[in-house]
């Protein structure tokens, strides 16, 4: 792919681009007409054998050659095939883009040392794919209604839809669009990818945040309050669906399709309000800076056995990264990344690392105090950002042995699975 560009003024310089925020809507199509829905149908249909075709030449060309053809090799070959010329020339290379990011992702597990990783497989032949329009390829049009552009293979080369937006929902500068199908309801709903402009607040209270299994965040604030929120529902839920998926038949089966759907439906719900609860007290406490410990190698040149493993390699670190980032960016709260080498180890009192402090899993004993490990770890994550920022130091303050604990809770269980769930605090 080639590499953009910089923007450049009028007198050569590059143009230093405002703080902004990529968010995306998801809005219902309305009033569908047949003709539209099998059109929209046969698209579908077409970038889901876009992906099955391109699949299949990866896997004949890696048992063939042992190497894997890339985004722009596939690009090339199959750019004349009939699939491909039955969506636009974007909409198919975003396919092909989605499975090769999917390769990398695998490869990236294997090489870390997840070996029950397995290559992206192919997809049902009833499935319908997402459509992705970009730049020349869509229109915003008055009235909530959105232009889409097809290649010359069918009669009709536009689509002209309406589409029905969240109560109090404000669209900044739409960058693409995605129409997805729900197969439960027989709906589509298009994705709306709009950029907004963001005004971060001056420095103030800061939050460093350290993530964890045993304990998903341990959060210690520059005021001297900390909290925890222990990861174990998460886990049970894991742990519950593994179990659910092992009794089924075959992991294609419907049941087990159907059971991977809601899994990812209540993790997504989680981890939405894990962040958002996260937030919530930054903006309480008039924080402008949240920080996370850098997690870039955590997975490399350590064995935790066999168990812990799995679950390290299964725990959403990034998913909670990025829904943090862009939740926090909309309150004007700047989200960095700051490395958490030895921070697990190191006195905050003293500042000296020492391992054997760690008496037990969740206890750091030092200088004649005891701490909460992971209080402790975020506490020295604040501490170097500050350091290494040139800002004053901050001297222990508050309980670190006994922070408040946020429980998550579900709202109500049914037959049909769990409902909204929220936090709570415990004493």
């Amino acid at each position: 792919m080639k590499r953009k560009k910089k923007k450049l003024d009028p007198f050569g310089q590059p143009i230093i681009e405002e703080p902004h925020q990529l968010l995306t809507v998801q809005a219902k199509i309305m009033n569908l007409s047949d003709p539209d829905a099998l059109l929209l149908g046969l698209a579908g249909y077409a970038a889901t054998k876009m992906w099955n075709v391109a699949n299949h030449e990866r896997k004949a060309l890696w048992q063939e050659t042992g190497k894997i053809p890339g985004f722009a090799d596939q690009c090339k070959t199959l750019k004349n095939n009939r699939w491909y010329k039955l969506l636009p020339s974007q909409t198919a290379q975003e396919v092909l883009a989605e499975l090769d990011d999917s390769y990398l992702s695998w490869y990236s597990h294997r090489k870390n040392g997840d070996l029950s990783a397995k290559p992206p497989g192919f997809r049902q032949k009833d499935t319908l794919s997402t459509l992705t329009f970009k730049q020349n390829a869509f229109g915003m049009l008055d009235g909530n209604k959105v232009l889409l552009k097809l290649p010359k293979t069918y009669e009709r080369t536009r689509l002209e839809l309406a589409y029905k937006l969240p109560p109090d929902t404000k669209l900044g500068k739409v960058q693409e669009v995605k129409l997805s199908y729900e197969s439960k309801t027989g709906d589509w709903y298009l994705l709306i990818y709009h950029k907004i402009k963001i005004e971060y607040l001056p420095l103030q209270n800061i939050l460093a945040l350290d993530l964890g299994i045993v304990n998903i965040v341990a959060g210690y604030f520059s005021t001297g309050q900390n909290f925890v929120i222990p990861g174990g529902e998460l886990l049970s839920l894991d742990r519950y669906f593994h179990t659910m998926k092992a009794k089924t038949n075959s992991s294609k089966s419907r049941k087990c399709r159907g059971l991977n759907r809601k899994w990812s439906q209540q993790r997504k719900h989680y981890l939405h309000v894990l962040t958002k609860n996260i937030v919530d007290k930054a903006v309480a406490n008039k924080v402008s800076h949240i920080l996370v410990g850098e997690l870039k190698g955590i997975r490399q040149d350590k064995d935790w056995g066999a168990k812990q493993n799995q679950k390290l390699h299964a725990w959403p670190y990034q998913k909670i990264i990025q829904m943090l980032t862009y939740k926090a960016a909309l309150k004007g709260i700047l989200v960095q990344e700051v490395s958490e080498r030895n921070t697990s180890t190191t006195c905050p009192v003293c500042g000296k690392r020492v391992k054997s402090a760690r008496v037990e899993r969740g206890l750091f004993v030092h200088c004649g105090r005891a701490f909460n490990a992971d209080i402790a770890g975020a506490f020295n994550i604040l501490q170097r950002y500050l350091r290494d920022n040139g800002l004053p130091l901050l001297e222990v303050v508050g309980e670190l042995a006994r922070p408040v604990v946020n429980l998550f809770v579900w709202r109500k269980t049914t037959p049909l699975g769990r409902e909204q769930g929220t936090f709570r605090s415990v004493a």
